[in-house]
């Protein structure tokens, strides 16, 4: 997952640099936060299985 949001984060950033549109950028800052943001979500579901699933008092 991380692979994928570093090529995002790159891709989001090449297009920013020959971008002039306000909109435009406003709505690619907007999409690199929503992909970090899914990023932190995912990763703290996958912490919480693992939790579950390694707690005695869970099973």
């Amino acid at each position: 997952m991380m692979e994928t949001n570093k090529w995002l984060d790159q891709e989001i950033n090449d297009l920013k640099k020959d971008e002039t549109s306000f909109k435009l950028i406003s709505i690619l800052e907007g999409t690199k936060s929503l992909a970090a943001e899914q990023a932190k979500r995912l990763q703290q579901a996958q912490d919480e299985l693992d939790g579950r699933t390694w707690s005695p008092d869970k099973w």
